[in-house]
């Protein structure tokens, strides 16, 4: 039978779901680990705490190949911390946060935020900044502003059940094969968990960088195994799709049966399709690890072995939902790895602590508060806009300001760009397109029909260009000036010296070498 692409790309899709469950065990110590995963991705309520941090370890040695500014950021990102301090999940639309992001090596600077969130809106609220920001999440606003219909969507209740429903078919196979990490093991404990003590079974392994290797060798040979489980995996997807025809509209996807079609596939035409699709897939991944194994070992060996290690500890209930988790996974690159690549990062540690607790019970999440001066968020368009509701005087604010630059605007143009390009002229003056340019650096542009001018209005500095093709005279803030060249109308596109352009508004121009003999003009002013 011939395959079809629609078929391959459908099972690609499935092969990735799969893929994409995280880790997950067989029944051990009389705990159902499986079931234990399922219910973990089918939570529809709790309240939670957490912390997430990664850690990066640099190599100062490299650091004399790398400007000031990328040795500051790498400093800055060397450790993060997201700290949740509480969470509410109401459903599957309304949620509430309270927490901190924290950076920098000495953890030296902090940023307090709270998030809530409903079916229609969701309100950000940051420290320092001098107004909450809205956005909304129905789309209308956005709909509205570029005057987009809004296309017809699947509830949310029946597209959480329907997630729910996916869980557990998918889950049947690509859950049910995960093998037990050697070092498994089952113990109860008393822990607190949101002021309570619970009677809970503390299920903890390690691996190594070789005990990873050979248990994603033992979870791929599973599933190749198991042709039975992945043709009822694949039909229980089709059976729902086929029950659920909106969700092909939703996926962005025509659906493949066409009933009443002439020489159309059937839904079995496409499901076998689609089986065949995924284990061809999975006995390729197969065929790859093998190699990587046998041939490359040295390079395998760089980067597993010793140098990698993962500790986890997942606490059960009764209910077997999971209370709470400890998780690190810690990687340093070998000898000669690191002397070979001489990056500047030479490992890292990923850590993770969580607990939840009234689980899949009744919450009251937080609920958004639109203040009167709100900042609706799809308002935003440039980087400087946002600086300016931030105080001034905050850590924020300096950060947003002096290492992420969000105050800097650029225009960037290649010379072997097909449209628009910038162009040198006879006496090596160089012209750009002037909308691009202005709208790159947040100005208005406006062009008059009747008198064929086009006028630059740039609120930031206060600043307007009045521009009439054909001419060399420019009119600046009222006053006359000659410019080197006129100003150009080339395949519908207005261009004018980017020089003098750059000066007006208060930017610096640059050229450099791209590749190839490309290069690349910039534009760019700091506000």
């Amino acid at each position: 039978m011939k395959r079809n692409g629609k078929a391959r790309a459908l099972g690609l899709l499935l092969l990735t779901l799969i893929l994409a469950i995280a880790a997950g065990c067989q029944s051990y110590g009389g705990v159902d680990l499986n079931q234990t995963i399922k219910n973990s991705l089918m939570v529809t309520s709790s309240e939670s705490k957490g912390s997430y941090e990664l850690e990066l370890h640099l190599n100062e040695e490299t650091f004399e190949d790398y400007e000031e500014e990328e040795i500051e950021m790498l400093q800055l990102f060397s450790r993060m911390k997201l700290e949740l301090h509480q969470a509410k999940l109401q459903d599957e639309t309304s949620m509430s946060l309270e927490g901190s992001l924290v950076l920098g090596q000495d953890q030296d600077i902090s940023v307090d935020f709270g998030v809530q969130m409903d079916e229609e809106t969701l309100v950000i609220e940051l420290e320092d900044a001098k107004a909450p920001f809205v956005f909304d999440v129905t789309g209308t606003e956005l709909f509205e502003e570029y005057d987009i219909e809004e296309e017809p969507s699947i509830d949310d209740e029946t597209l959480t059940q329907l997630g729910f429903d996916l869980i557990d078919i998918v889950g049947n196979y690509g859950i049910g094969n995960l093998p037990n990490p050697q070092s498994l093991n089952v113990t109860p404990v008393n822990l607190p968990i949101g002021g309570a003590d619970t009677q809970l079974m503390r299920v903890s392994f390690t691996m190594d960088g070789d005990e990873l290797w050979d248990w994603i060798n033992r979870y791929v040979e599973a599933l190749v195994s198991d042709r039975e489980g992945l043709e009822a995996m694949v039909n229980g997807v089709f059976d729902m799709l086929e029950a659920n025809p909106g969700l092909w509209e939703l996926l962005g996807e025509v659906n493949p049966v066409q009933k009443g079609v002439l020489d159309a596939p059937t839904l079995d035409d496409v499901a076998a399709d689609a089986v065949d699709v995924i284990a061809e897939e999975l006995a390729y991944i197969q065929e790859e690890l093998e190699y990587i194994g046998t041939e490359d070992r040295e390079s395998l060996e760089l980067l597993l072995g010793d140098e990698l290690q993962l500790n986890v500890d997942t606490y059960v209930d009764g209910k077997l939902a999971i209370r709470k988790q400890d998780f690190e996974l810690s990687y340093t690159a070998g000898e000669g790895f690191e002397e070979e690549m001489l990056l500047p990062i030479t490992g890292f540690t990923l850590r993770a602590g969580t607990e939840q607790w009234n689980v899949n019970g009744t919450v009251a999440a937080e609920k958004p508060a639109k203040a009167d001066n709100a900042v609706q968020l799809e308002e935003i368009e440039h980087g400087y806009q946002f600086l300016e509701l931030i105080d001034q005087d905050s850590d924020l604010h300096a950060l947003l300001k002096d290492t992420f630059h969000l105050n800097r605007q650029s225009y960037y143009g290649f010379t072997d760009d097909y449209i628009n390009p910038p162009i040198l002229m006879p006496g090596y003056i160089t012209i750009v397109p002037v909308r691009d340019v202005a709208e790159a650096l947040g100005a208005e542009i406006k062009f008059d029909e009747e008198s064929r001018r086009v006028t630059v209005s740039d609120p930031m500095t206060d600043t307007t260009i009045v521009f009439t093709p054909g001419s060399e005279q420019v009119i600046v803030n009222g006053k006359a000036e000659v410019w080197p060249l006129p100003t150009m109308v080339i395949d519908w596109t207005t261009y004018v010296p980017a020089r003098k352009l750059a000066e007006a508004l208060g930017a610096e121009i640059e050229w450099e070498p791209f590749y190839e003999g490309s290069n690349i003009l910039t534009i760019e002013r700091e506000l």
